[in-house]
């Protein structure tokens, strides 16, 4: 019997024990927003990380950094964690995932905490986006020490909060703080489904506009200035700028093939206060999506000259106000993680598919700040799955992520031969 099957093997042997432990962490209702039970969420996970025989580290953020990013949840705790294993001298392969969820929501038809286990899929808010990546690694480096495989570098598996608002308090805090300077391999565990390989992300712009007017009595509209007027006259320029966006398209294989060009929406308008009062003010939300050859840098510019046409016709005044960025990400499909990934992958699902995300992650995070190029997105997470009613994870995504994950590894770091 190979050494690979001995792997395999070793995965298997532990469906039974990754399903309670993926159980246990869905009913710890990580929901973000706000950032609820991080405390708990980190307790479970760095248990987890220290019976595994990981140095756990509890990295806090404090208060003013969190202020900073989101000033209305300064109540709730920020808390990341990092295990590490050293076998000896050699790379550092570096598994990150978060573990905060998005708001269960409504139209469930079972409990979205109770991980409920039906016809081999496990239910819950963040079955597959992501909390199913996180048990994937954890399984993986389990299973390469019962087949008893050797290191000649070491391991290090980081779960982190508040990816689903932005990621500054989660991963992009540990990179600046140098958690990821040593980092040689990384793998960023969100869900794409184990047939795929994800290479980088669309970048995003997420903004609001408020038009300023001037109040009157709706019987005398003429001595007012209508603030939804004048965010008509913006929406307007957004529309036909959107057309211009339509046309700026991408080779890279962002899926679903729809999304191969950039975009921008409006997504919520607030104004009014009675019918009878002309409002003096309108805010509008919107999220523009960037494709990985342009900057948020020339997407703000491109705005704020629409701002400045439809202050200069309608003699209204409009500010605009940043809610979060990300820049768009790639890595080459040739470099070394991401082949072997591929080369894996192919075992179980013939020739590996090779993706970019539509929507932003936290590989941004560890490819444009800490400048690591070696970091690929892989997990077993289902991407329709994610943020959807009735949400699910099937076990034996987990189990096949699970191997890809583990050879691959023995591949980077290990005694395990091509």
């Amino acid at each position: 019997m190979t050494a690979r099957q001995d792997v395999y093997d070793a995965v298997d042997a532990r469906r039974d024990e990754v399903v309670t432990f993926l159980s246990e962490f869905l009913r710890i209702e990580t929901e973000n927003p706000p950032g609820r039970n991080y405390r708990e969420g980190a307790a479970f996970l760095g248990n987890a990380l220290a019976e595994r025989g990981y140095d756990v580290e509890y990295v806090e953020v404090p208060e003013a950094v969190v202020e900073r990013h989101y000033p209305d949840r300064t109540a709730y705790e920020r808390v990341n964690v990092l295990g590490r294993k050293s076998f000896g001298d050699g790379p550092n392969v570096h598994f990150t995932g978060h573990y905060d969820v998005v708001p269960a929501g409504a139209d469930w038809t079972r409990d979205p905490f109770a991980a409920q286990l039906e016809s081999g899929r496990l239910y819950g808010r963040g079955a597959s986006d992501m909390k199913s990546g996180i048990a994937a690694s954890l399984l993986a480096i389990d299973a390469l020490e019962a087949a008893g495989i050797e290191f000649g570098g070491s391991i290090t598996q980081s779960m982190t909060v508040d990816e689903e608002t932005g990621g500054f308090t989660g991963l992009g805090y540990l990179v600046r703080e140098g958690h990821l300077d040593d980092t040689d391999y990384c793998v960023y565990t969100e869900c794409f489904d184990s047939s795929r390989v994800c290479l980088g992300h669309r970048g995003v712009l997420k903004f609001r506009v408020v038009a300023h007017g001037r109040k009157a009595h709706g019987c005398m509209a003429q001595d007012g200035t209508n603030a939804i007027s004048a965010m008509s006259d913006f929406l307007t320029r957004v529309e036909e700028h959107r057309e211009e966006l339509h046309r700026r398209t991408t080779d890279l294989p962002v899926i679903p093939e729809g999304s191969r060009r950039a975009d921008i929406s409006a997504t919520m308008v607030d104004a009014g206060y009675s019918e009878n009062v002309v409002p003096d003010r309108c805010t509008a939300t919107f999220y523009r999506v960037l494709v990985p050859d342009e900057s948020v840098a020339d997407a703000r510019n491109e705005i704020r000259e629409r701002i400045a046409e439809t202050e200069a016709n309608v003699g209204a005044s409009l500010d605009y106000e940043e809610i979060m960025f990300a820049e768009p990400t790639s890595v080459p499909r040739d470099c070394e993680v991401s082949q072997t990934y591929a080369r894996n992958v192919a075992a179980f699902h013939g020739e590996a598919e090779f993706v970019i995300s539509p929507g932003s992650d936290d590989q941004r995070f560890v490819v444009n700040d800490a400048g690591v190029e070696e970091c690929i997105v892989y997990g077993p997470g289902l991407l329709d799955q994610a943020h959807v009613a009735d949400e699910y994870v099937p076990v034996e995504e987990v189990l096949t992520a699970a191997k890809v994950m583990a050879v691959s590894t023995a591949e980077l770091v290990g005694d395990l031969t091509r």
